[in-house]
């Protein structure tokens, strides 16, 4: 009979047929561990990826260092036999050197000639978690399953404008298998494994509110640091996207810990990051302009995983739009719209589309805007029309998953330098940020909500200016109130969303206002009920306190 299997035997006298009792289950526990063992045992036999990063010596291992000692001390002296009074001082320190050799290996070793590595698996080739320095805390570890669960997958697919109920969801996505191999390299890349963990601690840190291994980034991001300038002073280092990711997780972790907003709910890191005021802001954009001449002398992002580009695409994004000043990564991954054609092979319909949001956007053809901010505004409307038709179906593609994203980011891009662009109009750049605004308000995740509260802080400020001040009587009661709406909207608390609310309360005084007809004067513009609809109760709310006051 097959010594691998345990049979249990059930009768009518056992109390309950699912559970074992005692006697029962210690057999099934010993034969689980003795097989447990034997299996480990077979395993340390062979290499594991991780043995070059540790050494383990056994009893044959010491006699072997034993014999290489004296083997070099012959050597040494070879070149001096000629001398006769060398040769005595050199067998004399031939032999001290044995014996320091001697007395240094047979203590730390003596235990290792009846102890097999199955028995003893710490601090050797085959302890997963003695790979890299920081193995003595497996908490650690966790870190990395904790990000990559489900926070990463759940990132893109919202930078996609997925909707929320795709969110919970766990279809497979295009870069579930980098997710995989990342993991995995971590094991045996000291520098991945410790730019990950500071870009893992950062993210729970200021979305949980604490810290899951007590280290705070700092730790992590030193020694991420360190590994990585020893790999770039290495003559003839390879340029691979693990290189790459360790560099883009220097930069966001740096970016992250200068946010204060990032931090209320640590009061110490909030504090802490209103110090480090614009520190981190050039530390990260240091780190991406390195990544961009390491990528640039590869030969361009097409020799990477579109995983390593899309990840630097959103650092250097939310960077921009904190710092208010221009991106890093200029946008040549742009995929434009798509064909007629395309949109066949992707199962959708030009009728579809048709029928699909139709006021989305039609509000600003009445205004006399610069034709590049037009543009801009019909490409963000075209893109809605395809996105939300795209994500009705069951199923995307990883091509069309791919489109969505870059579509979307290259579109961000466009009117964040256009808002940057002080050659532009006043009233242009307010559009911008608002229309800004709209996509950021429109992504289901905290980095993104948080963000829009920089963007709506930026419009008011454009809108205290002088310029603004002075032209605002061409602007169209619409479009004013939708522009006061979106410098509401955000869901992050803050010091500027009363100004627009007691701007907004003008309205509720000429006419009453209600959800129906708060939609019906937003929609012509960039407005959706499934995004920002949600908001709409809560500003009439306020709205209709503010009006009862006056």
């Amino acid at each position: 009979m097959d010594g691998s299997l345990l049979f249990v035997n059930k009768t009518q006298t056992s109390r309950v047929l699912s559970r074992s009792k005692a006697c029962e289950r210690s057999a099934i526990l010993s034969h689980v561990q003795n097989k447990r063992r034997r299996h480990e045992a077979e395993a340390s036999q062979s290499s594991k990826p991780w043995a070059r990063l540790s050494t383990t010596l056994s009893a044959s291992d010491v006699s072997e260092m034993a014999k290489t000692v004296e083997v070099k001390l012959k050597f040494v002296d070879h070149d001096v036999t000629t001398q006769s009074i060398k040769i005595s001082a050199d067998k004399q320190k031939r032999q001290k050197h044995s014996e320091v050799a001697e007395k240094r290996l047979s203590p730390a070793y003596a235990a290792s000639k009846s102890l097999s590595k199955a028995l003893q698996p710490s601090y050797n080739a085959s302890d997963p978690f003695h790979c890299t320095i920081d193995s003595l805390h497996a908490s650690t570890h966790a870190i990395l399953h904790m990000t990559f669960s489900h926070a990463s997958r759940v990132n893109f697919l919202a930078e996609s404008f997925a909707p929320p109920e795709k969110l919970l969801q766990h279809a497979p996505m295009r870069h579930d298998r980098m997710f995989q191999l990342r993991l995995k390299r971590c094991v045996q890349d000291e520098k991945l494994i410790y730019s990950t963990l500071a870009y893992g601690s950062s993210l729970l840190g200021w979305t949980m509110g604490h810290f899951h291994s007590g280290k705070q980034p700092e730790y992590f991001l030193d020694k991420a640091l360190r590994a990585v300038r020893v790999y770039l002073s290495t003559p003839g280092y390879l340029v691979d996207d693990w290189l790459l990711l360790s560099m883009y997780g220097l930069a966001i972790t740096e970016m992250w810990n200068c946010l204060p907003n990032m931090w209320r709910q640590l009061p110490d890191r909030h504090a802490m990051a209103s110090k480090l005021g614009s520190r981190g802001f050039s530390a990260c954009r240091m780190h991406l302009k390195t990544l961009l001449q390491v990528v640039d002398s590869a030969g361009g992002w097409d020799k990477f995983d579109p995983y390593v580009l899309d990840s630097v695409i959103l650092a250097d994004k939310f960077m921009a739009i904190t710092s208010r000043k221009p991106p890093i990564i200029p946008v040549t991954w742009d995929p434009g719209p798509l064909p007629s054609e395309t949109l066949a092979e992707f199962g959708i319909a030009e009728e579809e589309l048709l029928v699909a949001l139709p006021h989305l956007g039609t509000g600003f053809q009445a205004e006399s805007l610069a034709e590049e901010l037009n543009n801009i505004l019909r490409d963000l409307a075209a893109y809605c029309r395809i996105a939300s038709t795209a994500w009705l179906y069951s199923s995307t593609r990883p091509n069309m998953e791919g489109w969505l994203f870059r579509r979307f980011q290259a579109i961000s891009y466009r009117l964040l330098c256009y808002t940057l662009d002080r050659n532009a109009k006043h009233l242009e750049r307010c559009i911008s940020l608002a229309s800004l605004t709209f996509v950021l308000t429109s992504i289901p995740a905290r980095g993104p909500q948080m963000s829009a509260q920089d963007v709506t802080l930026h419009l008011f400020d454009l809108l205290q200016e002088a310029q603004f001040v002075v032209g605002k009587e061409s602007v169209s009661d619409g479009l004013w109130f939708w522009l006061l709406f979106m410098g509401c909207v955000d869901s992050e608390p803050s010091t500027h969303r009363l100004w627009f609310l007691e701007r907004m309360a003008d309205y509720c005084d000429k006419e009453e206002m209600t959800e129906s007809s708060f939609e019906e004067k937003l929609e012509p513009y960039f407005f959706l009920r499934s995004r920002q609809g949600a908001r709409i109760p809560a500003v009439l709310e306020y709205l209709g306190t503010m009006v009862k006051g006056r």
